[in-house]
């Protein structure tokens, strides 16, 4: 067999989606194993835990040390989301979990990219991913829904894209930033309105098992919690202002940075036809969803790499470039892993085994968003937000 052969049905392998799939699905049931056998899945109790308290109408936001480790940080709607995952057997609910987190990335992904770019996405992925699973957390899942509400918008599919954008707001809040992918759109009145729409069904979702001035102490609640966590920086840029003296509270920092995440948006908005623009963007929005979340951890990282793998591959190849996505994969992927040596992991700050990397590959993005312009006509009207030939392959 000549090294061509070889090479080729090395790269069939690779891109078959039942092998892909299979990994997954096998890394989810591993880690089930691991973590709900053999360990404690700390978020996973949390997670569960704060359905039954839900259905008990128990203050969502108290920490109850026989139930789990930490303090839940999420909506009174995800505790009600819960409920397939809570209502099953510890263990079966936890590989449930895990599968549909794995099985998000792996499907948007899919969606997202043509054949030739996909396995290698998935294979760039897998250890952010695994990270993320591990933790039993639901990073992976976010970064999913920000990457099928992209789908959506762009294939003018308007209530998907806002029922993603909805279900990944009342997770985690940031993936709001997904709206961003119909503002380009001649229909974005519309998409905004589902979008806002579909929030405030789910926010309200709850009154199927509570009553309205229960629903309201618990947002109350949850609002008091977030308040006093408000000092918090996580592993984000807000990080590294404290760091260097500057002790600005977070929301004037994210309140910036999303203004300039929406100029870049207008600066950029004639070129909107070309997909190669508006996958950068995708990476751009997902790695400042991180870079600026004051509550980010390294879990966190599975939805900048998304971003950043996806610049990476519908960008220009050039030396700087493929050392820089190294450099930076090397520091936030593999530094956090168990592979890694402790020695290293001692050598290299937290800071600069996330934070850093992340905010000037995100810097980066931005530089080339605002001042590398195409070749391609300007937008025509009616046209913005229609998807581009490769979208749909």
């Amino acid at each position: 067999m000549s090294f061509k052969d070889l090479k080729t049905k090395l790269t069939r392998l690779i891109v078959d989606q039942r092998l892909l799939l299979l990994i997954y699905v096998s890394a989810a049931l591993i880690v089930t194993i691991q973590r709900g056998v053999f360990g404690f899945p700390n978020d996973f109790a949390i997670f569960r835990a704060s359905f039954w308290n839900l259905l008990a109408n128990r203050d969502l936001y108290v920490l109850r040390l026989d139930q789990a480790r930490d303090y839940f940080k999420y909506s009174p709607s995800f505790a009600l989301l819960f409920a397939p995952f809570a209502v099953l057997p510890f263990v079966a609910g936890l590989f449930l979990w895990n599968v549909v987190n794995a099985l998000a990335i792996f499907f948007a992904l899919r969606l997202l990219l043509p054949r030739d770019q996909w396995a290698l996405a998935q294979a760039l992925v897998a250890l952010p991913t695994l990270r993320s699973i591990q933790s039993s957390q639901s990073n992976a899942l976010v970064a999913a829904l920000i990457i099928f509400a992209f789908v959506s918008y762009e294939r003018a599919w308007l209530w998907r894209g806002g029922i993603s954008t909805a279900l990944g707001a009342v997770t985690k809040i940031f993936p709001l930033a997904a709206l961003t992918f119909a503002l380009p759109r001649p229909d974005r009145v519309r998409a905004i309105l589902i979008t806002i729409g579909s929030t405030a069904i789910l926010v309200a979702l709850p009154l199927l098992v509570i009553s309205p001035a229960a629903l309201v102490a618990q947002y109350e609640s949850w609002g008091a919690l977030q308040g006093r966590e408000t000092a918090l920086v996580g592993s984000s840029a807000m990080e590294l202002f404290r760091d260097a003296g500057i002790t600005w509270p977070a929301w004037p920092v994210q309140l910036i940075a999303s203004a300039v995440v929406l100029a870049v948006l207008v600066l950029r908005m004639r070129d909107w036809n070309d997909r190669k623009l508006r996958l950068h963007f995708l990476g751009f929005v997902m790695v400042f969803c991180v870079v600026f979340n004051h509550r980010a951890e390294r879990q966190s990282a599975v939805i900048a790499l998304c971003g950043m793998v996806v610049w990476y591959l519908v960008s220009p190849r050039s030396t700087w470039r493929t050392a820089l996505f190294a450099i930076v994969y090397f520091l936030v992927a593999l530094t956090s892993s168990s592979l890694m040596p402790d020695a290293i992991k001692q050598i290299l700050s937290a800071q600069l085994r996330f934070s850093i990397p992340l905010t000037i590959v995100w810097l980066v993005m931005l530089g080339e968003l605002a001042l590398v312009r195409n070749n391609r006509r300007p937008i025509a009207a009616g046209e913005a937000g229609q998807p581009h030939p490769a979208a749909i392959e």
